[in-house]
């Protein structure tokens, strides 16, 4: 999980601990790119904000389909902007999972989380 917003980051992250999910955050995408490349079979799903400053959301996206070329790591994008900012085009081409808009409440991304995980 990858968010520069540090409340935004803990909360998730204790949110999903509690509920039996294995969380490693971030609030730097490139350390986060770091750890993937290292642990890339690790990883199932992959939860990251839009907008960060040293990298944009879709910019990370873009690096871990390169490494996952099959799509087996499922994706997840969340914006405080409405879906209608991130094109269609690039979310069909990146295989982008699943758009939340913030605010994103704790039992919709478990929720979409728990629908990625059983479709895997």
């Amino acid at each position: 999980m990858v968010d520069d917003e540090k409340d935004v980051l803990d909360l998730f992250n204790e949110y999903l601990k509690s509920n039996g999910y294995n969380i490693i955050s971030f609030d730097n995408p490139v350390n986060a790119l770091e750890y993937f490349y290292k642990n890339t079979n690790n990883c199932s799903v992959v939860i990251t904000d839009y907008r960060m400053p040293q990298m944009s959301g879709l910019d990370f996206l873009k690096k871990i389909r390169e490494k996952d070329t099959d799509h087996k790591i499922k994706t997840i994008i969340v914006s405080a902007y409405t879906k209608t900012d991130i094109p269609y085009e690039i979310s069909y081409i990146m295989k982008i999972d699943k758009i939340l808009e913030k605010p994103v409440f704790l039992d919709e991304l478990k929720t979409e989380i728990q629908k990625l995980i059983v479709h895997h």
